[in-house]
C-alpha cells in the first residue's frame, strides 16, 4: 500500500521505487537498512500528507474484528474483483487477509483452518474463503495477542517486563499511543508519559478519524513530550513498539531513550520474511544483541508469547 501511495504522489513507477530502496545488510551486526532511503523533508510528506493516518493504531480500536463486517467486505470484494479498480481490491483484500490473521484459534486444526483461508483470500478463491470461514466462526470472539487488533496492551508482556526489570512505578512509551499500556498503567495510577515521535519518522501529527487525533485519545493526566525531557529521575520503562525500524539513526536515538529511561523494550517485526518499504531497517537478534554491547546493557528476548506473531520483543536494561 505504502510503495503504491507513495509511487503515486510523486509519479514514480512503483517497481522502480522498490529498487531504488533495496534492502543491503550489514555484514559486522546483521542489521537490514536502506541503501537509498527518503530525506526528512520527503518523510514528513509520507506521514503527515501521504499516508497521515495510522492504520494498525487505529484498527486496534475499530470495529472491524468481526464476522459481520468481514462477509460485507468479502462480498464486495467478490464484486470488485470483476472490475479494474486495482487500488480499492488491493485494500479489501488486505484487510480481510489482516482479519483472517487475527482470528484467535485453538488447536492445530484451527490452526491449518486459518492458514488455507488466508492463502484462499490471497488467491480470490471465494468458495474456499467461504468453506474455511464457515468453519472458523467461532474464532471471532476476539481477537489474537499481540495481532493487528489487539496490539500491545498485555497484562502477560508487563508481568515479563516486571520480572526483569522490578516493579514499574513511571511509565512511557513512544510511537503510537492506540495500541500499548498508556491508558492501562495510568488506571493503575503509575505515573505515565508519551513521547510524540518525530515527524519525519512516525505518524501522530495528522493521524486522526473523525477530527479526532490519536494523541487526544490519551488520558489528560498523562504527560505529553515532543522529545525526550531531562528529567531529574529516570523513568523505569519505556516501551517502543515498532518504532525502531522506522529511526535513521538508531544509536543516537537509544542513546536518547536510556537517558530517559532505565529499561527499555522494543517490539520489532521480524526481518527475515523481508523489511517493507516504509521501514528503513530490519532487526534480528544479532543485530540487538550488538546494540546492547555498544550500550553496555544487559538484553531478553525470552517472551514467547509473541514469537508466534512474527515479532520479537527484546528488552534492554
Amino acid at each position: 500500500m505504502y510503495s503504491e501511495q507513495i509511487s503515486n504522489k510523486y509519479s514514480l513507477n512503483e517497481f522502480k521505487l522498490i529498487k531504488l530502496l533495496k534492502n543491503v545488510q550489514c555484514k559486522r551486526c546483521g542489521l537490514i537498512y536502506k541503501k537509498n532511503w527518503f530525506d526528512k523533508k520527503t518523510s514528513n510528506e509520507i506521514f503527515n500528507q501521504i499516508v497521515p493516518t495510522h492504520p494498525k493504531g487505529w484498527d486496534v480500536r475499530s470495529k472491524k474484528f468481526n464476522l459481520n463486517f468481514f462477509e460485507k467486505n468479502l462480498n464486495l470484494l467478490s464484486k470488485l474483483s470483476t472490475l479494474n479498480k486495482k487500488f480499492e481490491i488491493n485494500k479489501i483484500n488486505r484487510e480481510l487477509i489482516s482479519i483472517a490473521d487475527s482470528l484467535s484459534v485453538k488447536n492445530k486444526e484451527e490452526e491449518n483452518l486459518k492458514k488455507k483461508l488466508i492463502v484462499s483470500i490471497k488467491r480470490f478463491k471465494f468458495e474456499k474463503i467461504n468453506h474455511y470461514l464457515n468453519r472458523l466462526k467461532n474464532c471471532f470472539s476476539s481477537p489474537e495477542e499481540f495481532k493487528r487488533f489487539s496490539g500491545f496492551s498485555s497484562m502477560c508482556l508487563s508481568r515479563h517486563i516486571k520480572s526483569i526489570v522490578g516493579d514499574i512505578n513511571n511509565y512511557s512509551e513512544i510511537g503510537c499511543p492506540l495500541w500499548g499500556s498508556l491508558n492501562i498503567m495510568n488506571k493503575k495510577k503509575k505515573k505515565c508519559s508519551f513521547i510524540i515521535g518525530k515527524p519525519f519518522q512516525f505518524w501522530g501529527q495528522q493521524c486522526k478519524k473523525e477530527n479526532l487525533t490519536c494523541h487526544n485519545l490519551l488520558n489528560k493526566k498523562i504527560k505529553k513530550y515532543k522529545d525526550f525531557p531531562n528529567l531529574k529521575r529516570k523513568v523505569d520503562y519505556l516501551g517502543a513498539y515498532l518504532y525502531l525500524d522506522h529511526v535513521i539513526n538508531p544509536v543516537s536515538f537509544i542513546k536518547k531513550i536510556l537517558e530517559y529511561s532505565n529499561s527499555v523494550g522494543f517490539i520489532l517485526e521480524r526481518s527475515n520474511t523481508g523489511v517493507p518499504v516504509q521501514h528503513f531497517t530490519g532487526w534480528n537478534i544479532n543485530s540487538i544483541k550488538y546494540l546492547a554491547k555498544i550500550f553496555k546493557k544487559k538484553i531478553n528476548y525470552s517472551f514467547a508469547p509473541i514469537k508466534k506473531t512474527g515479532k520479537d520483543f527484546f528488552l534492554l536494561y
